[in-house]
């Protein structure tokens, strides 16, 4: 009987842990620019703003088909935030040209793995790199490949991101 205990113990602890592991998350933002000035609201005043990343994804667990499977999720979202409200700018394009850059609405991740502290995906037609140094922003890395250069953020302003157990 207490050997069966024991064995029971120990199965369960083991798929607790694989359980646990299997269940890993990106989430966080940051700001990847220092405080600018822009007139977001167009009454003349230059407002502080920084621009910042937001991520939420996890990978699947399991494969399709299996008891328990549950699909890959995520997305990004690049966004405004006013320095010195902490809130996010809506509709912050007005009157702005950036053809090209990313649209105010979250981005989907796709075919998203996670290493340790390292988060891997794809958003926006390019593939992301995105390290959790530790608690806040300043040892965080984001590394973007276009396909044709790959980019390092130098520096970030605040915030942070965070992988781990998914809650």
């Amino acid at each position: 009987m207490k050997t069966s205990f024991r064995a029971f113990i120990v199965l369960f602890s083991l798929l607790t842990a694989a359980s646990a592991a299997e269940r890993m998350a990106l989430t966080g933002a940051v700001a990847y620019t220092d405080v600018l000035r822009y007139d977001y609201t167009g009454d003349g005043k230059r407002n502080r703003v920084q621009f910042w990343m937001e991520f939420s994804g996890r990978p699947a667990v399991g494969a399709p088909g299996d008891a328990g499977y549950q699909p890959e999720a995520g997305s990004m979202r690049y966004y405004l935030q006013d320095a010195d409200t902490g809130t996010k700018v809506m509709k912050w394009r007005q009157g702005l040209d950036m053809a090209g850059a990313p649209k105010d609405a979250p981005l989907p991740m796709t075919n998203i793995r996670i290493e340790g502290k390292t988060a891997y995906f794809e958003s926006f037609g390019m593939k992301w790199t995105v390290t959790d140094g530790g608690e806040g922003y300043e040892k965080d890395r984001i590394v973007v490949d276009d396909g044709y250069k790959t980019l390092e953020t130098k520096k970030l302003y605040g915030g942070d991101v965070r992988i781990g157990p998914a809650k």
